[in-house]
């Protein structure tokens, strides 16, 4: 955007194609058309894409390089006038005024969760960003001598977790970069369980939350039910845009703000080391707590990837992980690495909510540390191997379809040629696969031409699932009727 001044306001000169492209899937929105795009050039300025003192496009050229008329426009600043947003003068154009603001009381809900739990089974799931159940999973086991013999309580509570779990944890950590003690490590029911943690003990209803657009729809819909008010900073291939991060910890008292920066979910790419050191200098700026969710860190293809934010930072950042990515979802253990005294707040929590995680599900993990380095070599194998054919796979059937790079994890992030997300997903699974729609994951409607595509199951049955895309996709492009669809985690 250019700049000039007026006065004492820096006013920034937008595009009809800047605008246009902050508007994001404007057109798929409910409403009377100059409704719908009046709620998207709302959503745009309270993300700061379109920040006070921007000048809008005037109506005529907006009319024609949005294919509408000029009523249409006319209608949709009249009613950013209306709410605030904006102010329209004479001979001076249309000029946002408004500070970007927050989003708060929408439930977002993670449709995925509700497939899970009623959803019909389907014959070839790529929903799911997890390994499936496979030799490794056999081979873990563990009794109640074992989980006595780690050091477990004979009445089986530990709300803190399995003492020689924590110890293992905090060696790995250790190993890592991170030094870490067991006093500041908690077992958790998962990353999930982590999640829900953190959030009840740091944010009530109406706190600044933080977070990536997009990021993994299950922490939006905790983030949703505890009422916090949401920042949703877009990303680009090296993480969330610095200036709108920073922007967003000016906008007030941020009660934390949630980052995936190793193996994203769900694009799948990786903070880059400049990235992380703006990102933490910001958190420091505003003295702000940072959450880094390490869930994927391990499944980097190359097995190499910038610090950690909790190793650069250890006293403004609160570190979680799961062990479902490498070993098996079904294991539901996790853990929260913070200071000492977090980590007995949290434990005190989660006592009150459920006495802690299951001893027999720690006990294998445990049984699986000595060789957990070698399993996690032979994930990052596997999810190599299986990423390159679903990608050749893809681009043999659905060459219009764009992949963005995907540098770990289990899914590949992809842009469609329209806007049409929802009715691809529905689609897919009347022909029997199920994939995660971009908007479930995002603040706005900036996703609805993604769709996340999960590569866990076997080469034959990915080659399968592709056909079965491009059979859905034609469907769509004919116009065919879909059923609504239910997306997924």
């Amino acid at each position: 955007m250019d700049q000039s001044h007026q006065g004492q306001l820096a006013v920034q000169f937008v595009t009809d194609t800047e605008f246009t492209a902050a508007l994001g899937a404007w057109t798929h929105r409910p409403g009377p058309r100059y409704a719908r795009l009046a709620e998207a050039a709302g959503d745009a300025i309270a993300q700061g894409l379109l920040p006070a003192g921007t000048r809008l496009p005037t109506e005529r050229s907006l009319a024609q390089q949005l294919q509408v008329s000029r009523g249409t426009i006319v209608a949709a600043y009249a009613e950013l006038a209306d709410r605030g947003l904006v102010a329209r003068r004479q001979g001076s154009g249309t000029t946002v005024t408004a500070p970007g603001r927050r989003t708060t009381g929408r439930h977002l809900r993670n449709q995925g969760f509700d497939r899970q739990i009623s959803g019909p089974p389907v014959p070839i799931d790529l929903s799911m960003a997890a390994p499936v159940y496979d030799a490794i999973v056999a081979d873990l086991g563990a009794d109640t001598t074992a989980v006595l013999a780690a050091g477990a309580p004979v009445h089986g509570y530990a709300p803190l977790g399995l003492p020689a779990l924590r110890e293992g944890i905090a060696d790995r950590l250790t190993a890592r970069g991170v030094p870490t003690t067991a006093a500041q490590i908690l077992v958790t029911a998962g990353a999930q369980g982590a999640l829900q943690l953190i959030i009840a003990a740091f944010v009530r209803a109406g706190d600044h939350v933080v977070v990536e657009n997009p990021t993994y729809p299950g922490a939006l819909e905790l983030l949703s039910r505890s009422g916090a008010a949401l920042d949703g900073i877009p990303r680009d291939h090296a993480g969330p845009r610095p200036g709108l991060f920073r922007r967003a910890l000016e906008a007030g008292d941020t009660a934390l703000a949630l980052l995936v920066p190793t193996c994203h979910n769900p694009t799948g790419t990786t903070m880059s080391e400049q990235r992380r050191h703006e990102v933490l200098a910001a958190v420091r700026d505003h003295d702000a707590l940072l959450v880094e969710d390490l869930t994927m860190a391990d499944m980097s293809f190359s097995g190499v990837a910038p610090a950690d934010l909790v190793a650069l930072a250890p006293d403004r950042v609160i570190a979680l992980g799961s062990f479902s990515k490498i070993l098996w979802g079904g294991l539901r253990t996790g853990w929260i690495r913070a200071d000492p005294a977090t980590i007995l707040r949290l434990g005190r929590l989660r006592t009150a909510q459920d006495m802690g995680s299951g001893q027999l599900d720690q006990a294998a993990c445990l049984a699986a540390l000595p060789r957990l380095d070698e399993i996690i070599a032979a994930r990052r194998r596997m999810a190599r191997e299986r990423h390159d054919v679903l990608r050749q796979a893809l681009a043999e059937q659905l060459p219009d379809w764009e992949v963005q790079r995907c540098e770990g994890g289990y899914s590949l992030w992809i842009r469609l040629p329209r806007a049409n997300a929802a009715q691809v997903v529905a689609a897919a699974l009347q022909h029997g696969v199920a994939i995660a729609g971009g908007g479930i994951g995002g603040l706005d409607d900036s996703n609805l031409d993604h769709v996340r595509v999960c590569f866990t199951l076997e080469p034959d049955v990915l080659v399968e699932a592709a056909s079965r895309l491009r059979r859905a996709w034609e469907q769509v492009c004919a116009g065919g009727e879909t059923a609504p669809a239910l997306a997924a985690i």
